[in-house]
């Protein structure tokens, strides 16, 4: 395989777990928002609210990560479309 080749493969790769890993902070995503709804709805019964600002925080970084995850997904595919 030629050199080219090579970085092409490699380019797959870290694409193909880019997308994996975006996919798994979507889970995570989807149980941060049920944890919070769940919580939430809890506290309805409380006279203080029972959502963590810790896991608010999680929710927020974990938006974070995939604006990351994106950005780097984007920047694989332009390098790639330039070899």
């Amino acid at each position: 395989m030629s050199d080219l080749g090579e970085v092409r493969a490699v380019l797959a790769g870290v694409a193909e777990q880019l997308g994996s890993a975006y996919q798994q902070a979507g889970i995570a995503r989807a149980r941060l928002e049920d944890a919070v709804a769940v919580l939430d709805g809890l506290g309805e019964q409380h006279s203080e609210p029972l959502v963590p600002a810790e896991l608010l925080q999680a929710t927020e970084e974990l938006e974070r990560g995939l604006g990351l995850i994106t950005g780097g997904a984007s920047a694989v595919a332009d390098i790639d479309a330039r070899l």
